[in-house]
């Protein structure tokens, strides 16, 4: 386990973010026995590849705990993987492509990791990430003991679990057997479907809000006529309305102003409380 000091910025999609003194990398369970010298546990974030979070721009006081335990273990016979928990969910697509799985095509264009995704139960075009899921290993942080759990165990829904006080050290899953020539078929469809609705910048972190039971985000959004509306560098994407664009030299302060500005509007116009997506993490008090 390697504790340093990191800026956060280098560390998420927006390139929002000051210093944290306390970043630690997590290589495997093992490195959780020295977890007792560090006093982290009081105020503490866990970071997957950082794609829907933006830090504020003061310096962090707590501690930020980041998995890089990378692997996939598959039998063959029973189609069950075993995932680390900082297994980068396009590579794990990939895989389950060359061993003619299905259903995990979706995951291809999710810049995230495994222990990210059980988190939030990622999904789009219809998929699920937790419709896969048998049962995860964790590391209460209570408690400070390594569990085990089943899916069964847990509350979750869309982009949502239960999952709290918890790091998550792998995610065991079964995919169903597939056509190779679909597998193939749906990965090139949802790519396109990407490029051709979603913004290229480098600056983004995908969805900001989650759609509701009666609603789309983005369509509220562009109806309320606040496509391109920009806050001090950060602004409603003129492709899709439902991704905030950051200049280089923005902060996360503005996308902050943004995001509540957008609620305000959504909520006066439609009486829609909108819920973020993305995750602010720090002060964001002025």
């Amino acid at each position: 386990m390697i504790n340093q000091k990191v800026l956060l910025k280098n560390e998420t999609t927006y390139r929002f973010g000051g210093m944290c003194k306390n970043f630690f990398l997590l290589d495997d369970k093992k490195d959780l026995d020295n977890f007792d010298e560090y006093d982290i546990f009081d105020e503490y974030f866990i970071l997957g590849k950082g794609s829907n979070v933006a830090f504020s721009e003061n310096e962090f006081d707590g501690a930020v705990i980041q998995s890089k335990i990378n692997y996939i273990n598959f039998d063959n016979k029973t189609n069950k993987l075993e995932l680390g928990s900082g297994t980068y969910l396009p590579d794990l697509s990939r895989f389950l492509k060359s061993k003619n799985l299905s259903d995990g095509e979706f995951l291809l264009g999710i810049p995230g990791t495994v222990g990210g995704a059980l988190s939030m139960n990622a999904g789009c075009y219809g998929y699920e990430f937790l419709d896969y899921v048998e049962a995860f290993e964790y590391f209460d942080i209570k408690s400070k003991k390594i569990k085990t759990i089943n899916k069964s165990q847990i509350n979750y829904g869309y982009r949502f679990t239960d999952i709290d006080d918890s790091i998550i050290l792998s995610v065991t899953m079964i995919f169903p057997d597939g056509d190779p020539d679909k597998i193939s078929k749906n990965m090139k469809e949802f790519t396109n479907h990407r490029k051709n609705t979603q913004p290229s910048a480098l600056y983004n972190a995908g969805s900001v809000f989650k759609n509701g039971e009666d609603y789309f985000a983005a369509e509220l959004i562009e109806n309320a006529g606040l496509k391109g509306y920009k806050i001090d560098g950060v602004r409603v994407s003129e492709k899709h309305s439902n991704f905030f664009i950051a200049d280089k030299d923005a902060k996360s302060s503005a996308l902050y102003k943004l995001v509540n500005f957008v609620k305000d509007s959504i909520f006066d116009k439609y009486d829609v409380m909108l819920q973020e997506e993305i995750i602010f993490v720090g002060d964001f008090s002025w």
